[in-house]
Order: C-alpha cells, then sequence, then structure tokens
C-alpha cells in the first residue's frame, strides 16, 4: 500500500518538474534570443536551440520517468529492469543537479530536488508484494524456490 502511495507521489512531482523544467529552458531560451546573447563568441542563435532541445530532450525524459512511476503505482508492482535503469538515472541526475543547485543558489531548490531523489529511491527500494509473492522476489528473473538465481528447483544448500 505504501509503495502504490509513493509511487503516485512521485508521478505527480516528477510531473511537476517536467512542466517546471520545460518552462525554465523555454524562459532562457527566450531571453537569450531577446537579448542576443553569447557565451565565448558562441552564435545566439545556436545557443537559443540548443536550450530549446534541452527543453524537449528533459522534458522527455522527466516525462518518461514519470510514466514509469504511474505504471508502478496502477500495477502495484515495482518497476521491471528498464524502469529501474531509467529511475537510477533519475535519482544519481537529482542528486548531482541538487549539489550544484545547492553551490548555486539558496536551499529551496535543493530540498525540492532531493524529495524527488528520495521518492525515487523509495520507489527502487520498495518490496514486491503483489500477487501473492514474496518479499524480495523479483518477477523478471528467473530464480529458485529460495530465491537462488541458479536454477529452478536447486536450493542453496545443494547448489555447488
Amino acid at each position: 500500500m505504501a509503495r502504490t502511495a509513493v509511487a503516485w507521489v512521485t508521478a505527480l512531482s516528477l510531473l511537476a518538474e517536467t512542466l517546471g523544467v520545460i518552462l525554465l529552458c523555454l524562459t532562457l531560451g527566450t531571453v537569450v534570443d531577446n537579448q542576443a546573447m553569447s557565451l565565448a563568441g558562441t552564435d545566439p542563435g545556436l545557443v537559443v536551440d540548443l536550450t530549446y532541445a534541452l527543453a524537449v530532450v528533459a522534458g522527455l525524459f522527466l516525462a518518461l520517468c514519470a510514466t514509469v512511476a504511474l505504471l508502478c503505482a496502477l500495477r502495484h508492482r515495482v518497476p521491471g529492469r528498464t524502469g529501474r535503469v531509467l529511475l537510477i538515472v533519475a535519482a544519481v541526475a537529482h542528486g548531482v543537479l541538487a549539489a550544484l543547485a545547492l553551490a548555486l543558489t539558496g536551499p529551496a531548490v535543493p530540498v525540492f530536488l532531493l524529495l524527488v531523489l528520495g521518492l525515487l529511491v523509495w520507489l527502487l527500494l520498495a518490496e514486491n508484494r503483489a500477487a501473492g509473492g514474496r518479499p524480495g522476489d523479483d518477477p523478471g528473473l528467473a530464480s529458485g524456490e529460495d530465491g537462488n538465481p541458479a536454477a529452478p528447483g536447486v536450493s542453496p544448500s545443494t547448489a555447488p
């Protein structure tokens, strides 16, 4: 029950963050375009185009992470391997961005990033109890009776 609630909150916070990142990138692109700013002699048009491309890529990535969390909430299951990798990448990115934001801004931005980081880690570490599964069961792995990935039906005491 707690995993489902965490998955819902994670999905909603990632969707809110998606909108915030897209709006931030679009605003920065507009400011650079209006003031014709240049970074170390680069073409301002290129900076604007790259800022808009960042909005698209970051928005798609965060929306995909939110979709994984939403599917976890709807299915009452932990994410699969691909979903886990995606959420792990998002968690690492949130940790790095929180450290950078703490160095560059006040504490409000890093607190939000660390909150989302905590939700992602909680979702990743949640136990799978769906469909009568035991704690630690992973439906994506072929495991034996006692969780031994060596072979089905082989207990740890008889494994080589």
